[in-house]
């Protein structure tokens, strides 16, 4: 049989019990919790070294080293929390990013639009417990993720991304690219919809997580040209550009859509998307948490959807409740590493990619929010490896800090009743379109052929074209280059919706802040 084939036959028998169902402790005699923590404020993204034995954390105001050799206890090895204090608009604030390519760090921030310094840190990590700080590139935009590949930082700028090069320790800018790039309409489509919020980048490729436009493949083999490949999943556009602003955000907030953290398996056969999401509407008997979505990208020009690991169930999915949405995770071999905010974090062995099998399963959420969940390292074949969760701490408390896992399977001693398995009938598979969506007559202006760097207020009315709620699009003979750009991150004039898309909707402790004010 065809490999996607095989694949496609395993999601036939998987049944929604199997992801979110009660698993053994298989041979376990203890049982599973942490093996060791260490209180950082401010904790967010967590960056293991590549031989695993320290950990980066990005920290708001900064980052620190976490020396992990001895995971029972972990210690804080170094701590910057004043980076660009010298600078005009400094010091830096709201650094939710950091990333490890070899023997050097990137440090990124901030993660939300506003009159603050802009920039990218390169530090030589080659003793991580003295960075050596090597270059910094400042920029006018926001950047809430990035990546780190080969010497090469990616940058996210809100609609777009940007590629530079870092391979003689400063940093050179090579191209930048959105979708609007690739058709009209995208520009017609309000920039928080189409928001690059985070990536992935493996060989040729790079894989942006475009909200509620889908997860887009990008051939990057000419870095100073890249070009779409395909889009999977995502709403039409045609549909998004005619949503105008008092529907805005509870289309926003809600699933399906919202593809939010991407990443791939080591041959880029597999992809993994997810989604962050709430309940904005609790009235209407439908859950708000994402899950994360499994595609077979074996061909990459026609991506297939194999299945969906969906989110712990809670009582309340809102942004003020103990929500469960899936957040930042990890592959190694054929395990997945994943965080679900008061969720916890999971394992999930991924050896068939279309049956998920969790493995393990940890929460305690009157003390954890967990940002991310890192694999480390392996400790060789006769020990136990670990892997590294970042906890932003609950509420509007941002003691948190870094928690190490065992990367084994297993089941607490008494996890709290309160995460359910969801219920099949709750599943949130079509968007409640407003009833102008479609309209008889809709607005039949010709789409410029350049496309608009910053979208207006208020989204045109546009023709309907047929859904394309799930599936693909290949596009073909699209180009994209460098275009300059002041975009800060966000569109203007989108009240609620602009600040999620320039502050990124993970950095949940900021909101909750704002909304207690």
């Amino acid at each position: 049989m065809e490999r996607r084939d095989v694949l496609r036959a395993g999601a036939g028998a998987l049944a929604l019990g199997a992801v979110g169902g009660t698993v053994s402790a298989a041979g376990q005699q203890d049982a599973y919790e942490p093996l060791g923590s260490v209180d950082i404020e401010g904790t967010m993204e967590v960056a293991p070294t590549e031989d695993g034995q320290f950990a980066f954390v990005a920290t708001g105001d900064g980052f620190v080293s976490v020396d992990i050799s001895d995971e029972a206890n972990p210690s804080i090895a170094f701590e910057d929390r004043d980076l660009l204090a010298d600078r005009d608009a400094g010091p830096m604030q709201a650094v939710a990013d950091v990333k490890v390519d070899g023997d050097r760090l990137l440090v990124v921030g901030p993660n939300q639009a506003g009159e603050v310094i802009k920039a990218a840190l390169l530090y030589d990590i080659s003793d991580p417990a003295n960075p050596e700080q090597l270059a910094v590139q400042t920029v006018d935009h926001a950047i809430h993720n990035s990546i780190f590949v080969d010497g090469y930082a990616y940058l996210t700028k809100g609609d777009r991304f940007r590629i530079m090069d870092t391979s003689n320790d400063e940093f050179s800018a090579v191209s930048e690219w959105g979708i609007h790039q690739t058709a009209d309409i995208w520009s017609e489509v309000n920039a928080a919809f189409r928001n690059v919020h985070d990536l992935w980048v493996q060989g040729d490729y790079a894989y942006l997580a475009n909200w509620d436009a889908g997860t887009v493949i990008v051939d990057i083999a000419d870095k100073a040209n890249p070009s779409m490949v395909s889009r999977l999943g995502g709403a039409d556009p045609q549909k998004l550009a005619q949503v105008q602003q008092q529907d805005l955000t509870s289309i926003f907030y809600q699933p399906p859509g919202n593809d939010h953290y991407v990443t791939v398996d080591e041959n880029a056969e597999t992809l993994y998307v997810g989604a962050e999401s709430w309940d904005a509407n609790p009235e209407d008997d439908r859950r708000g948490a994402s899950g994360i979505d499994v595609w077979d990208i074996s061909d990459k020009t026609s991506p297939e959807k194999l299945t969906t690991i969906h989110a712990p169930g809670a009582e309340d999915e809102g942004f003020q409740g103990q929500f469960t949405t899936s957040h930042n995770f990890a592959l190694s071999r054929d395990r997945l590493y994943t965080s679900w905010y008061y969720g916890g974090v999971m394992i999930h062995d991924v050896s068939d990619p279309a049956s998920p099998e969790r493995i393990a399963w940890w929460r305690d959420p009157s003390n954890t929010q967990f940002w991310g969940a890192k694999y480390a390292r392996s400790n060789g074949p006769d020990a136990t490896g670990i892997f590294v969760a970042g906890n932003m701490g609950p509420g509007q408390d941002n003691t948190g800090g870094l928690y190490v896992f065992p990367d084994t399977d297993g089941e607490m001693a008494e996890p709290p009743g309160v995460f359910t398995p969801p219920e099949e009938t709750s599943i949130v598979t079509s968007v409640d379109w407003p009833d102008y969506v479609d309209a008889e007559s809709p607005n039949t202006q010709t789409p410029t052929e350049t496309p608009t760097e910053t979208p207006t207020a208020t989204p045109t009315e546009t023709p309907t074209a047929t859904p394309t709620e799930s599936g693909t699009t290949a596009m073909d003979g699209t180009t994209a280059g460098t275009t300059e750009s002041g975009d800060d991150g966000g569109s203007p004039g989108f009240g609620a919706v602009t600040a999620l898309a320039g502050l990124g909707l993970g950095a949940a402790r900021f909101l909750r802040s704002n909304d207690g004010e």
